[in-house]
């Protein structure tokens, strides 16, 4: 049987960091916009949509021409939003859907074409995300972050098999450097999740535990209920990566972004 391939980008106009950020305008152009640009550019994806729960936001996105989708008030985060987006759409159990985060506009279109293909070879996989070797000048910006109390960037540790151990707003593992990069690496993770539909279906029905209160993480909850969560690695190809968190964060952004109008997404 097909399974469905669709990207879905919550988006929320409420940030606590942030308030609004989904319309910040980048280098002229509301920072969504950015965000559907980045996932018109992956192929074979059937659709492409805006989870949202704000008007302001969903005007945007289709003045534009783009698909947005109004969800509940009361999703706490952005995998709850997808989770009820994919259920206004009917998808199916074995469908896959990829979260890209509306606050991370730089976001290389490769990543998602990784989770896609990544679920489709590993079937016994219902949750993966991306991560990214931090070079000296990422590791540095994420520990200025630390240092300013700003909360910014999210590192992860997993096992041998690729397993998500842990994921914090924290600077992991304990001990490493900007001079220690080669022998202990830090692993930035990139806000992008890919799932298999049937692990979305009851996900804001799992208990809320400790970590994920204390880290603000909502991946944290698959961990902390049992669920495996898969971390695949992704070059960036010199390309930089970094997301929206903070006001401090627009002036970079706009030097890394490219300028110029949206481009319509179209079915491959």
């Amino acid at each position: 049987m097909y399974s469905k391939r669709v990207i879905i980008i919550p988006a929320r106009y409420g940030s606590t960091r942030f308030p609004g950020k989904p319309l910040v305008a980048l280098n002229g152009k509301a920072a969504i916009l950015h965000t559907i640009d980045a996932a018109g550019k992956v192929g074979g994806v059937d659709g492409v949509y805006v989870a949202t729960d704000d008007e302001r936001i969903s005007a945007v996105v289709e003045k534009y021409g783009y698909t947005a989708l109004l969800t509940s008030t009361s999703c706490r985060n952005g995998t709850e939003r997808v989770a009820e987006a994919a259920s206004i759409l009917g998808l199916n159990d074995d469908d896959l859907v990829v979260n890209l985060q509306g606050d991370a506009p730089l976001t290389p279109p490769e990543f998602a074409v990784t989770i896609f293909a990544f679920l489709a070879e590993h079937p016994e996989a219902d949750v993966v995300t991306p991560v990214i070797k931090c070079s000296a000048e990422s590791y540095l910006r994420m520990a200025d972050d630390v240092r300013e109390h700003r909360i910014g960037a999210t590192t992860s540790v997993f096992d041998a098999r690729n397993r998500a151990l842990y994921f914090s707003k924290s600077l992991l593992p304990h001990g490493s450097s900007a001079d220690t990069l080669t022998r202990l690496p830090v692993y930035h993770h990139v806000g992008l999740y890919g799932y298999r539909v049937r692990c979305l279906k009851g996900f804001h029905e799992l208990p809320v535990g400790p970590l994920e209160c204390a880290e603000k993480l909502e991946q944290l909850r698959f961990l902390e209920n049992g669920h495996a969560m898969y971390v695949v690695e992704v070059e960036n190809d010199g390309q930089e990566f970094w997301e929206l968190n903070h006001p401090v964060d627009v002036a970079h952004l706009e030097r890394a972004l490219p300028k110029g109008k949206s481009a319509q997404w179209s079915r491959s």
